[in-house]
Parts: C-alpha cells; sequence; structure tokens
C-alpha cells in the first residue's frame, strides 16, 4: 500500500524577525498583508489504496503554492491526529470501497464537529463513481457523499467529489474475477450510465478539477480578509 508520511508545506520565505528592519515601509506593509491572508490548513484524509494519499499531497502542494501553510495527516494511520483547533482551516479526504467511505474519517469528523462549525472546511470525496461519464452515472458518488454527510450532520462549506484509480492488478484471483463477471452480467446498464471499464488498471483522476478545488477553497479567505 502507498504510504504517505506525516508531512508539513511551510511557504517560504526570509527570515521576518532579522529582516523587516531592512526593508522599504511599502515592503514591510506588503508583507503584513500577504501574512494576514496566509492560513494554517489541515488536510485529513482517509485511503485504501494509495490514490487518495496522492491526492492529498497533490491539493497540499496547490495550496502551498497558492501561499498558505498545510499539514497533512493520514486519519488510518496516525495514532496521534493534530487537533482542528490548531488550524485555520479543515479538509477532510476519504474515498468509497464497498460502498461507504472510511470509518476512520467518519470518527475524525464526529469528534470534532464543533470546531469544524468554527472554521472553513471541504469535504473531498474520491471514488470510482464519480469516473462516469454522464450525469446518471454520477449519481451514485452524490449519494455516497449525502449518506456520509447527513450520518454526521456535517455541512461543509465545500464538497468536490473526485474519481480515483482502478489497480485491478492488485486483487486477488477471486476478486479480478467477480469484476470480469460483474462487467459482462451488466455491461449493457454499465454503459448506459458511462462507466469506464474496471478490469484494467487506470487513473481517473482529474488533477484540473483538484486545482479548481484548492483555487476556490481559498478564495474564501481572500474574501473574508477583504
Amino acid at each position: 500500500m502507498f504510504e504517505l508520511p506525516a508531512i508539513s508545506y511551510k511557504n517560504g520565505g526570509m527570515n521576518r524577525q532579522n529582516s523587516l528592519q531592512e526593508l522599504p515601509a511599502d515592503t514591510v506593509v506588503a508583507a503584513d498583508r500577504d501574512n494576514a491572508r496566509r492560513r494554517h490548513i489541515l488536510i485529513a484524509f482517509a485511503t485504501s489504496e494509495g490514490q487518495t494519499a496522492r491526492i492529498a499531497g497533490a491539493l497540499a502542494h496547490r495550496l502551498t503554492e497558492l501561499g498558505h501553510d498545510t499539514d497533512i495527516a493520514n486519519l488510518g494511520q496516525s495514532t496521534e491526529l493534530p487537533g482542528p483547533e490548531q488550524f485555520d482551516a479543515i479538509i477532510v479526504a476519504a474515498s468509497v470501497h464497498a460502498g461507504k467511505h472510511q470509518d476512520s474519517a467518519s470518527s475524525f469528523v464526529a469528534s470534532h464537529k464543533g470546531e469544524f462549525a468554527t472554521k472553513p472546511t471541504a469535504f473531498l470525496s474520491v471514488s470510482i463513481s464519480a469516473a462516469a461519464n454522464t450525469e446518471q452515472g454520477r449519481e451514485r458518488a452524490k449519494e455516497q457523499v449525502n449518506t456520509f454527510l447527513d450520518s454526521l450532520g456535517w455541512r461543509p462549506d465545500d464538497v468536490e467529489m473526485l474519481a480515483g484509480a482502478m489497480h485491478y492488478s492488485r486483487f486477488s484471483r477471486p476478486w479480478r474475477w467477480i469484476l470480469k463477471l460483474s462487467q459482462a452480467v451488466f455491461r449493457k446498464p454499465l454503459r448506459q450510465q458511462g462507466w469506464p471499464d474496471l478490469t484494467i488498471d487506470r487513473e481517473f483522476t482529474d488533477w484540473a478539477a483538484l486545482q479548481q478545488f484548492a483555487d476556490r477553497f481559498c478564495a474564501r479567505f481572500s474574501s473574508l480578509a477583504s
């Protein structure tokens, strides 16, 4: 399984204490404005096969490019998770397996729902259902997201559904046989709903959509600071 260690991304820059006195006044004002807009964002993710971990890493990279600091926490591996109260915003990412998101993601949200109500939050759902190329096919992804959020009574400020990846070759022989049989038996309805072939290794994630999600989420900070 792909494992992502705990990572902290810090927006680079000069040592403020030692160098501000050497800067022109207008530069110091600009630096103060940038610091006021910078946020410390937690990305808490749950992954089963590694694709959501890759997505969390790419999301952290984009948020850093936008001038923010980010911490990444693997909900399935971390024994001591950072408390949401330490951060200005929270993004929870989880993937769908056997029709539901990971229990570790549910437990994290349930344990900190009070803190979530006091700051910007977002939910990023990763599933194969989101890879369907028709609205009818993607409806299943929406149902899975609504089930997760309704069960927790959580209403994040933003929700994004991304397609994950199919690692067919990693499955056991019985599971590969079941997938092939399902594709054959339900071929017509699957095609009508725009489902992809699930009997090959393939990545479906729309990385451009992930970047747009990051940009949209960070736009909230600009509106709050203005």
